[in-house]
């Protein structure tokens, strides 16, 4: 039987790829198992050697102004490392030169190209026999500096091609460098969280993802290509109520008050009075008394809780109004500001009230007296009703606001049983009570408010590319923490205060504004010891329509004065005039109200110009025209109360006459008619003197005399 020559060749291939294929299949079958089953854990803790997946942090979000003003960022930076094995030897010896060229220009200048040169041939030819494929070339390069270097020669080729490795960082920054510094704080990883990086560092962070990398020996591992492992997803953005130029005022202004007094700290808050929106938190601590250096490195604002002095009594007033104790006439005998409480004396720091005796309590608020405030707390209420009375008015509770670190505040209870018998006395003019300085403006907030306590917040919203992903809204605290009657009265106490008290240096006749000066004496159970004192002053702008309430606290100023008259209100006059003066809603337009009207016998007569505008501005002033005649040129004639315009031609005039002119009308029509003009003077033209052409004529010089 005849064999099928095709069905051999085929058997034949068969038999071949069965001889070839099939050990082979079973040398893979048998890795397989060796590599899963064998030796599953020898393999695997090898590739744990070789790869391992890191977190790859996200890029963080960005902290913005109420005004949209970058406020903190993450810069990204660049670390560069070289690896000289991965570009084949031909383009690597091809381009050695102009690389090392470039790279001591850019990279660094100290190694001369020679030396680089030399640099590149060690990195390549390892005299060790040890190869390295991470030769570091620079730290913290920039963003713009980074695509220069990716375009120098072998760089060229990209990572897999060329051998340059880029590791990406990032760094926080601040556009507007130490403003705001402690408001906005910072956030360490593992370590510390402060201010608004602290507060809200869970959305700024974003989500970390996964990075896989492979060691390349040495302790080296560069990232892999592998897509598999999970993207970072970016922080969302916080948007805070600070207003960059309001806090740029109110720093300015601490940082003056505080170097001229030599004060051991200072902080200011400026909040918005409707909503409780914080613009500005100031905070200044001395870092070198010696120089007199300033720096914000403390947040004093909200951590910081003292005996505020004077400006407690406005909380007196509000429990004696509010309980019916007193009205604003009602009359206290001060003792010539000196009264014995038990076996403790209490003065007015007043050297007015020396001499007095009987004064309403109006005076007795506005001149600040202890004594006075004092008496009336003492004789009207009984065991702990004044400790609770305050508490009504939320100032035994914090104020909420975003920041970690804020003090409780304490109201002493005079219902202890070690309950001292002139704690009522010393607790109604600042004493036996301590509150933050944001404590205490939020009260002052809420007089300011028509009685409406507004919580303090820094943020108002969280956007994730644009969109809102959470909303802050102004929230109420009490809707009214005294009768309407009774806010009026504090409103008009304080008024006062700056008016007639003591304050009355500081009044202004730009605006009206309102508050009250505060001096506590912070150590005075230390009788031994120098007296250190707290100025402060807090109130509100504008008095009839208050926009801002300000609260300004020194403590321990040592040069100059101590009362919070002469330190921390002036302080409260740079901001609250500065502030006022950028208001632009609470200025007057200039060009308000009914255009000005001109008299008879002031009429415009014999001027001249060019028509349209001569028309304007007639018509601006409400000055009555004839009719306007068909030429581009007039002069205007006075007749009455109107005025008239008659049509002028100077160019058709044998020497033409501008008198009357502004002097760009007047160069328009000389000019034009090829003379030479010397103007002299402003104004209008009121004399031409033609120059002589050298033949007794006029020439084509003429001067113009201005007024």
């Amino acid at each position: 039987m005849a064999v099928n020559f095709k069905d051999e060749v085929l058997v034949r291939i068969f038999a071949i790829l069965a001889v070839v294929i099939v050990p082979v299949a079973a040398l893979l079958v048998y890795r397989t198992v060796d590599i899963a089953v064998v030796r599953q854990a020898e393999f695997k803790e090898m590739g744990q050697e070789r790869f391992r997946v890191v977190t790859v942090q996200a890029e963080r979000g960005n902290i913005y102004s109420h005004n949209d003003n970058l406020l903190a960022t993450s810069v990204p930076y660049f670390s560069l490392h070289f690896d000289p094995y991965v570009s084949s030897p031909r383009d690597y010896y091809d381009n050695i030169d102009s690389l090392a060229l470039l790279l001591s220009r850019h990279i660094d200048a100290r190694h001369t190209p020679g030396a680089w040169r030399d640099s590149l041939l060690m990195m390549r030819d390892s005299v060790s026999g040890v190869a390295n494929h991470y030769f570091k070339l620079k730290e913290s390069v920039s963003y713009s500096e980074l695509a220069r270097i990716r375009k120098f020669p072998i760089f060229n080729q990209g990572r897999m091609g060329g051998g340059l490795i880029v590791e990406k960082r990032a760094a926080r920054k601040r556009p507007f460098g130490w403003l705001a510094r402690r408001t906005i704080g910072y956030s360490k990883e593992g370590g510390a969280r402060v201010g608004l990086e602290g507060a809200f560092d869970e959305a700024l962070a974003g989500e970390s993802g996964k990075q896989e990398m492979f060691n390349m020996g040495n302790g080296i591992w560069l990232p892999t290509d592998n897509l598999a492992i999970v993207e970072p997803t970016s922080g969302a953005n916080v948007y805070t109520t600070l207003d960059v130029n309001i806090q740029d005022i109110t720093e300015n202004a601490l940082e003056n008050g505080v170097r001229r007094h030599r004060a051991e700290w200072g902080a200011a808050i400026v909040m918005d009075v409707k909503t409780g929106a914080i613009r500005a938190m100031a905070n200044l601590g001395a870092v070198n008394a010696s120089r007199n250096r300033y720096a914000e490195q403390y947040n004093y604002a909200i951590s910081r809780s003292n005996e505020p002095g004077s400006t407690f009594k406005l909380a007196t007033m509000m429990a004696l109004l509010e309980d019916g104790h007193v009205d604003l006439d009602s009359e206290v005998d001060i003792e010539n500001g000196s009264k014995t409480f038990y076996d403790l004396t209490m003065e007015d720091s007043s050297p007015a009230s020396k001499g007095w005796r009987i004064i309403s309590v109006r005076d007795a608020f506005e001149q600040s007296s202890n004594v006075g405030m004092a008496k009336l707390v003492d004789s009207l209420y009984r065991d702990n009703e004044f400790s609770e009375r305050l508490k009504d008015f939320h100032l035994d509770a914090e104020s909420g606001i975003e920041l970690e670190g804020e003090r409780a505040p304490f109201i002493n209870d005079t219902s202890r049983a070690e309950f001292s018998g002139i704690s009522k006395a010393w607790m109604a003019i600042g004493y036996e009570s301590r509150l933050t300085p944001l404590q205490m403006l939020t009260f002052y907030n809420a007089v300011a408010n028509g009685g409406r306590m507004m919580k303090p917040y820094l943020v108002t919203d969280i956007r994730r590319s644009g969109r809102v992903i959470e909303e802050y809204k102004p929230t109420v605290i009490d809707k009214r923490i005294a009768q309407p009657e009774t806010i009026e009265k504090l409103q008009s106490l304080l008024e006062g205060v700056v008016d007639r008290g003591t304050a009355k240096r500081l009044k202004t006749d730009q605006y009206r504004f309102a508050g009250k000066t505060g001096t506590s004496q912070q150590n005075y159970g230390q009788s031994n010891r120098k007296k250190k004192y707290q100025a402060s002053f807090a109130g509100y702008f504008p008095a009839e329509n208050p926009t801002y309430s300000i609260i300004v606290v020194v403590k321990d100023p040592t040069a100059g004065a101590y009362y919070g008259g002469e330190v921390a209100g002036p302080i409260f006059r740079e901001i609250a005039d500065n502030i006022y003066n950028s208001m632009i809603e609470v200025h007057e337009p200039l060009n308000q109200g009914p255009r000005p009207v001109l008299y008879a016998d002031e009429l415009p007569n014999r001027d001249a110009g060019y028509l349209p505008e001569l028309a304007t501005v007639l018509r601006y002033v409400n000055v009555g025209i004839d009719s306007l005649p068909g030429s581009e040129l007039a002069q205007v004639t006075a007749e009455g109360e109107r005025v008239a315009l008659s049509a002028i031609n100077p160019a058709g005039q044998k020497f033409p006459n501008v008198r009357g002119m502004r002097l760009r009308d007047a160069l328009y029509v000389l000019e034009n008619e090829g003379y030479t003009v010397h103007p002299r003077g402003v104004g209008r033209v009121v004399n031409m003197r033609w120059q002589s052409d050298g033949r007794g004529q006029r020439g084509k010089d003429v001067e113009l005399i201005l007024r």
